[in-house]
């Protein structure tokens, strides 16, 4: 693991708390590709490769990065987001949109931290966190020592290479035989638990439809390198992944929603880690015994 403590950002459908889980089920590789990067959070806990891509569709949140991956725009941001008030003006003011990348990138993790929740999208709002009274700290206090541990952030993103680009042209880009896929998509409509059209369901600044997931699913089995998807359980990619290894465990969602995450192996990746130190090996298959 690395040294950055916490997650860049509240996200929704971020995988801090499920990341070790996640790397566990890395095989070995020189290349590292997240095409559905989001806040990051298996990037950013996972040891360092020979080369890393990630990739977001989201502006707000490659801004985010690039701005991170810049030394003086780093510190500027660090600044910049210990002067910021814990405020209820200050987290609508931060729905505005704004040319200055150091500027997107304060108001995108002030609307992050000081939403109610992990939905804050500028096409999103949410309520103000401002309730007191907690069993643990306060959103204010999450907020003020949140800046300190950015510093581990832009220590790892070194030599990360940033895009903001459609999943499929940077997983064909990048694909080989040493390539690393983990690709964690927004999660099929189906398998959401949120009613259709609620704040929950429009989490995503960038939405897939089925026919996306589908396309998704084409370039992944046609993959050369290893490929690692995460989701719900999802009889679209049960189908689709024949003879994929599929592992499953117990999640918390948004508001400590119980759900079941599930990682989807391809046979590439099976083999090389059963002939790793993978020692959670044999895994269940798609379509056939363990």
């Amino acid at each position: 693991m690395t040294d950055v403590k916490r997650p860049v950002l509240r996200w929704h459908g971020g995988k801090w708390r499920l990341a070790p889980w996640v790397i566990r089920h890395f095989p070995p590789h020189r290349i590292y590709v997240e095409p559905f990067g989001g806040a990051g959070s298996v990037l950013l806990r996972k040891p360092r490769a020979y080369a890393e891509v990630y990739n977001d569709l989201d502006g707000d949140v490659v801004t985010l990065f690039r701005v991170l991956r810049d030394e003086a725009q780093a510190a500027r941001l660090i600044e910049l987001l210990k002067l910021t008030p814990f405020s209820r003006d200050e987290f609508l003011a931060a729905y505005e949109p704004t040319e200055d990348p150091v500027e997107r990138a304060r108001r995108l993790v002030a609307r992050c931290f000081m939403a109610h929740g992990t939905t804050a999208r500028r096409v999103n709002q949410t309520g103000f966190r401002a309730k007191a009274y907690r069993q643990n700290q306060t959103g204010a206090q999450d907020f003020s020592t949140h800046p300190d541990t950015l510093e581990a952030v832009v220590e790892r993103l070194r030599g990360v290479c940033i895009e903001n680009r459609p999943a499929v042209q940077v997983i064909e880009h990048q694909d080989g035989p040493d390539t690393l896929h983990y690709c964690d998509p927004p999660y099929v409509h189906q398998t959401r638990t949120a009613s259709r059209g609620s704040a929950n369901d429009r989490a995503y600044a960038v939405e897939m439809n089925d026919d996306d997931h589908v396309a998704l699913l084409d370039c992944l089995k046609g993959c050369q390198g290893h490929v690692v998807l995460s989701g719900y359980p999802c009889a679209l990619y049960d189908d689709a992944l024949p003879g994929w290894t599929r592992v499953e465990r117990a999640a918390l969602a948004d508001g400590a929603r119980k759900r079941t995450e599930v990682l989807w192996i391809n046979p590439r990746a099976t083999e090389a880690l059963a002939g790793g130190s993978g020692a959670q090996m044999p895994l269940p298959m798609v379509g056939g015994a363990a």
